[in-house]
């Protein structure tokens, strides 16, 4: 997938990562119906709105308004926004492709089937929020300004967010792990694809706990409102976030009761 325009760094970073995240997704995908398609002017116009694509092979073309804003390469995922019943981009070619087409239940089936694949699932949805949101954000203005959203970067040591700040982001961590402590005492760690930050977003209070990385991490920060409106448009990343909440309170009853022996 690449957006048109002016790159950044951030924006490559977001790119590459759903690349990676669908690669891993749909690696043993159930077989869809193979398309092979010449020249295309609405791949909508011929098929219902609850079909998902997944490119194989050429290039597709994402328009907004008659405006050209978006490259599809293979791999990627085509009509999640039409299958949500979203607003979405009129998808057209200049040249023969090859496309799987899928039921959409099908597909978001083998999507959350696995805690696993739900987990990637969330963080490609995320992902994709954050670069339409950064790409927006560089849209409005000509100035450079702080990224909506973005990677950050953390030495094992490094603080993420501290207890008592205030809350503005939801983060997850990307690459690395890192180790919860409240008043000083550990009481976890964040792992890999976890969601963390959340509560103190939702409750609007200050952090409730520190969170520092373990060994070297590369952290994604999602503005509050975008991770609101993600989870309003994509429930299942509720879940993602009981399942890693559970986790931590499962981990706090665990040291509760060894430091009660």
């Amino acid at each position: 997938m690449l957006l048109l325009g002016e790159r950044s760094p951030v924006t490559d970073q977001l790119q590459e990562r759903l690349r990676i995240l669908a690669d891993k997704l749909f690696e043993d995908r159930p077989e869809g119906q193979l398309l092979s398609l010449d020249s295309i002017t609405d791949l909508y116009a011929s098929h219902t709105r609850e079909t998902l694509f997944i490119l194989r092979s050429g290039t597709l073309h994402g328009h907004q308004q008659e405006r050209h804003c978006i490259y599809y390469e293979p791999g990627d995922v085509i009509g999640l926004s039409d299958c949500y019943q979203l607003p979405s981009f009129r998808i057209s070619s200049d040249g023969p492709v090859e496309l799987e087409a899928y039921p959409a239940d099908t597909l978001l089936q083998h999507c959350l089937e696995s805690r696993q694949r739900q987990s990637i699932w969330t963080s490609y949805h995320i992902s994709l929020s954050a670069l339409f949101m950064h790409a927006f954000g560089r849209y409005l203005t000509e100035d450079e300004q702080q990224p909506l959203t973005g990677f950050l970067n953390f030495a094992a040591g490094e603080t993420i967010i501290a207890e008592g700040d205030p809350a503005h982001e939801v983060f997850t961590i990307l690459t690395g792990k890192a180790n919860v402590t409240v008043s000083g005492a550990p009481v976890g760690e964040v792992l890999k694809d976890e969601i963390f930050g959340a509560m103190a977003v939702f409750t609007g209070k200050p952090r409730s706990a520190t969170v520092i990385a373990a060994e070297p991490c590369t952290v994604l920060a999602v503005p509050k409102d975008q991770f609101i409106s993600l989870i309003k448009s994509h429930p299942d990343t509720v879940l993602t976030l009981i399942e890693n909440m559970a986790r931590s309170i499962q981990s706090l009853n665990t040291q509760l009761t060894e430091s009660q022996w």
